[in-house]
């Protein structure tokens, strides 16, 4: 069997088959990626900071 990827855009986690967070018809690794962190929420995993992808109201890390 695959492994499944998140679908956060950034996020490189696999999906715990055990604990899947749906969101429209996509499986995501945590509830923050499912929401595709309005607030900036981090990913559950410590080497993924996907949540600095500024998709939806995170904070602009670049500066710009």
């Amino acid at each position: 069997m695959s492994e499944l990827k998140c679908g956060c855009p950034d996020c490189q986690c696999d999906v715990d088959p055990q604990q899947v967070f749906n969101h429209d018809g996509e499986a995501y690794c945590s509830q923050a990626c499912a929401e595709q962190h309005p607030n900036g929420e981090p990913c559950p995993a410590a080497d993924c900071h996907c949540e600095r992808s500024g998709k939806n109201g995170g904070p602009d890390v670049d500066g710009n």
